[in-house]
């Protein structure tokens, strides 16, 4: 019961911050623009099929796409003055965002690569550890000289439990913000792009 009120609330709020078009089960995210400049960095002078986005706008949409839920359609409207249409701009613009959300995915994919090394790494180093503590505890017992040493077995499975708990941390914690992270770069470039045009003050 309770989990269902707490999603009829979130859908509601999510429909009240975001236009919602029921044919379509889609969410727009709209962004007002007064020139298609300001949708890239002020920085980049590169063609705009390779420009980065705006930080701004990048962490913009990066926030509204994790309020949206998964089982909604997501579409990118951009509102700019009418003078300035340019069918041009928009169809580069639209492959530029493409272009731009593929390579932070990719970026995405080489740091989950780089983790799932790093448990591997822990996991390893965390058995050695631990089977060097235990091996080191039985040696010292053995030769009654655990009383003496007992801090190395100690720091051996110390280490050993450190090294244990990194490869939980990557597992249950990192990874899936990583995985989250990159789901939410791969609905952004998969979102529809829409270019609406408002009056300009010109012709006001």
């Amino acid at each position: 019961m309770i989990n269902t009120i707490f999603r009829i609330f979130q859908n509601q709020r999510i429909k009240d911050l975001y236009r919602y078009s029921k044919e379509t089960n889609t969410c727009y995210i709209d962004v007002e623009i007064d020139f298609y400049r300001e949708l890239y960095n002020e920085w980049d002078f590169s063609p705009i099929t390779n420009r980065d986005l705006d930080e701004e706008l990048f962490e913009f949409l990066e926030s509204s796409v994790e309020d949206i839920s998964r089982k909604y359609n997501v579409c990118i409207c951009f509102n700019i003055p009418e003078n300035l249409k340019d069918t041009e701009k928009e169809e580069k613009s639209i492959q530029g965002f493409k272009n731009y959300f593929n390579y932070e995915i990719r970026k995405q994919n080489n740091l989950i690569r780089k983790e799932a090394n790093k448990a591997i790494t822990s996991g390893i180093y965390g058995m050695i550890f631990l089977f060097s503590g235990s091996w080191a505890t039985a040696f010292l017992e053995t030769h009654e000289m655990l009383s003496a040493f007992s801090f190395l077995a100690e720091g051996l499975i110390i280490g050993g439990w450190v090294f244990g708990w990194e490869l939980i941390s990557i597992i249950f914690y990192k990874s899936e913000v990583l995985f989250e992270e990159r789901y939410n770069l791969e609905r952004l470039r998969d979102a529809k792009i829409e270019f609406n045009y408002r009056p300009s003050q010109s012709s006001q």
